[in-house]
């Protein structure tokens, strides 16, 4: 579990007290703050890690459901967070589960319908297609869910959320009969799975604007409630319902780089790097 070269400004800003800093304003200003994380897969050797910083969330942060979050349940003293995870892999049965009922902590699936109950060749197709996992990393993938997983993860009490049908860009999709079938068809089939209502949403691979059909005006006629991005960066009161910020963590990071991230030291140095090229633009004026 090696510290990657982006990581090391975003270590820097929490260990020179960024975001101790910057929290403790919101604090003494009661404004309670909230930060999305998302996960993925979790390949067999990444599970401790995993564990270790759920066990941060539990620790140290307010966890709580989306539905939380949306009905205002908020912390002021700590820093609320949602655990999400995206697309569909079989490793929440087997790994995610598991700890997040051990340390009796709620979160949201994100689930591509398109993915569940595929034969092998399927899954491997889809995996490579629709997933983009390259060729080399396959044999590390988990795999993807049953309609059974699915039922489980709604029967042990978690949120299932849509994820479109095939993991489809949305940015892309200008045909708006294609794109709104990708949204309805996956909300229906995972509401007709679970036998509950699917209210939140995650846009594959984070992409949210489409040039010719407004996407958000396309999951509130389908009966969604709120979506997530995956642009970092933390949420309140204002933060737009269908355009929330999420931070994107694998689950074998670092511990202090998750902790760093959760904690929105990530956000100050895409902050500094804006601000350097804004610097950068004045002067080539």
């Amino acid at each position: 579990m090696l510290i990657r070269r982006q990581d090391i400004g975003v270590l820097l800003f929490y260990y020179l007290g960024y975001s101790k800093i910057r929290n403790c304003l919101f604090r003494l200003q009661s404004k309670p703050i909230t930060r999305f994380v998302a996960f993925h897969d979790i390949d067999p050797d990444s599970v401790r890690y995993f564990e270790s910083n759920l066990n941060f969330l539990k620790r140290y942060t307010n966890v709580i459901s989306f539905d939380d979050y949306m009905a205002g349940r908020l912390n002021v003293e700590r820093l609320n967070v949602v655990i999400t995870f995206d697309d569909g892999f079989k490793s929440w049965i087997t790994h995610a589960l598991p700890i997040l009922q051990k340390l009796s902590l709620p979160a949201t699936f994100f689930i591509s319908a398109g993915f569940v109950g595929l034969s092998a060749d399927d899954e491997t197709a889809f995996l490579q297609s629709n997933l983009r996992i390259e060729q080399s990393s396959l044999q590390h993938n988990t795999g993807g869910l049953t309609c059974d997983d699915v039922k489980m993860i709604s029967d042990h009490g978690f949120t299932v959320g849509g994820h479109t049908l095939s993991h489809c860009n949305l940015s892309e999709l200008h045909d708006s009969s294609r794109l709104k079938y990708e949204i309805v068809e996956d909300k229906f089939t995972l509401e007709r799975l679970t036998g509950t209502r699917v209210d939140y949403f995650a846009y594959p691979l984070g992409v949210y604007h489409n040039p010719v059909v407004n996407i958000v005006n396309v999951l509130c006629d389908a009966g969604y409630k709120g979506a997530v991005t995956t642009i970092p960066g933390f949420n309140n009161r204002y933060t737009n319902p269908f355009l929330l910020h999420r931070e994107l963590t694998g689950a074998s990071m670092h511990a202090a780089v998750f902790k760093a991230r959760v904690c929105g030291n990530y956000d100050a140095v895409q902050r500094l790097k804006q601000i350097m090229r804004l610097h950068q633009c004045l002067q080539a004026i």
